[in-house]
């Protein structure tokens, strides 16, 4: 029940890129038996790089005085977890004891999306009074902030089936566009869990920072999430000093990858409680996917035709329904978001009539329309931030991952997919 990792060639270079080919792979960690044994087991093996990963977000500006933060993570996530997911509080708990850190700064690290809204984080917008805060939605510059860029998710994500796909396979796929801290910090895990046969869970294989349960991944049951930052005006912070019951984000993708079963699994995001919004594409090898826009109270669910073959979402709500409401409205701040997702249509559409597999998608990914900030991500050069607040000027993606999840054979590569060198992996384990 291990991944095979086998060496693979990156997609087709421009020019201009061949001399800054990588040959650096992830780390690829393999971990099992019950929460806590395997937490601690994540926490041995990453403990360098998890607590380079935190010395980054105890950076001024990135979230709230650590002080703060604490009080945040128990007064909303510590209660969430202990009624909503306590195996994930357990295996939490692991990955401290193992990296000789504090529980409080491995729940920091899952949950730094959501604690970024809080008053001091980098994703904190003010009352619309502040003059500082643009009416299109950009956060304000924390001051004293340093390298502010780092929870900005420009993320591509897809999904592909029967029709489709090479084999009638199917795939789910992601560019995971995020601060450049990652990639030059080499802090991104390729982490493998195999549960204890008693807690009667799949495994999955999961691409993350240095510290967390899972960001994107796939299961030995064919389940598959790749995931979409969004930003929406019914988006909050709890009140401090509350206890706020709710989950970080990333851990409802991870609890989604704990079930073996699809309707279960959706389900189980659906009614999480939680306090942000953001895109889960979700997926099965039985060949069918959909998207949940997710907010505070509600779920968009972006659900295909019959005729269809795929599906494609970036970090804007695509669904109609909540454009034509009064009370809630996407607040993304604007940017490549628009045309991300129609540029990697493109790039695979030649191949829809059965054509699609990693080597197409990871192709398609490496578009460069709006360089720097296209589809393939680079970090931008240019100089200035040309507008006030301008969140993404050290963005790029860190990771292409394309899951197959009807072979259980994923394909990644470190950095933006047009230099990257890919890296073959096949996940075993029964249903």
């Amino acid at each position: 029940m291990q991944t095979q990792p086998q060496r693979g060639t990156g997609a087709a270079i421009p020019p201009s890129q061949a001399s800054r080919r990588t040959t650096v792979y992830y780390e690829h960690i393999r971990v099992s038996g019950l929460p806590r044994e395997r937490g601690r087991q994540y926490g041995k093996q990453a403990a360098a790089k998890i607590r380079r990963n935190i010395a980054h977000y105890m950076k001024p500006g990135q979230l709230p005085p650590w002080e703060r933060t604490v009080k945040y993570i128990n007064d909303i996530y510590v209660p969430g977890l202990k009624e909503y997911f306590p195996s994930a509080l357990d295996e939490m708990n692991g990955i401290a004891e193992g990296s000789g850190v504090t529980v409080e700064e491995i729940i920091m690290l899952n949950a730094r999306y959501d604690l970024s809204r809080a008053p001091g984080g980098s994703r904190y917008r003010p009352p619309t009074e502040d003059k500082r805060v643009l009416t299109t939605g950009l956060w304000r510059r924390v001051d004293g902030a340093e390298d502010w860029d780092d929870l900005d998710n420009e993320c591509t994500s897809s999904a592909f089936w029967q029709g489709a796909t090479a084999g009638g396979g199917v795939y789910t796929a992601q560019n995971w566009d995020i601060s450049s801290h990652l990639y030059e910090n080499d802090l991104v895990i390729l982490l493998e869990v195999h549960p204890d046969p008693s807690e009667n869970a799949p495994s999955m294989f999961l691409v993350t920072e240095a510290g967390q349960m899972g960001r994107s991944g796939m299961n030995s049951a064919g389940l598959g999430l790749t995931s979409n930052s969004l930003n929406s005006t019914a988006d909050y912070f709890p009140e401090e000093g509350v206890k706020t019951p709710r989950l970080p984000v990333s851990l409802l993708r991870r609890m989604f990858l704990q079930e073996k079963s699809f309707p279960k699994a959706l389900q189980a995001v659906y009614h999480a409680p939680r306090h942000v919004s953001n895109n889960l594409t979700l997926s099965t090898a039985e060949g069918f996917a959909l998207c949940m826009e997710i907010t505070p109270h509600e779920a968009f669910v972006i659900t295909p035709s019959a005729q269809d073959t795929h599906i494609i979402h970036s970090n804007h709500f695509l669904t109609p329904a909540i454009h034509a409401r009064a009370d809630i409205a996407d607040s993304y701040p604007g940017g490549s978001s628009w045309f991300r997702h129609v540029q990697f249509e493109k790039g695979v559409l030649p191949f829809l009539d059965g054509a699609v597999d990693a080597d197409v998608i990871a192709r398609a990914f490496s578009d460069h329309l709006g360089y720097p900030q296209s589809l393939c991500g680079h970090v931008d050069t240019s100089g200035g931030e040309g507008i006030p607040g301008y969140p993404f000027k050290n963005s790029m993606t860190v990771a292409c991952v394309v899951y197959d999840l009807t072979r259980k054979v994923i394909t990644v590569c470190k950095g933006p997919p047009c230099q990257g060198v890919f890296e073959k992996f096949k996940l075993d384990g029964g249903r």
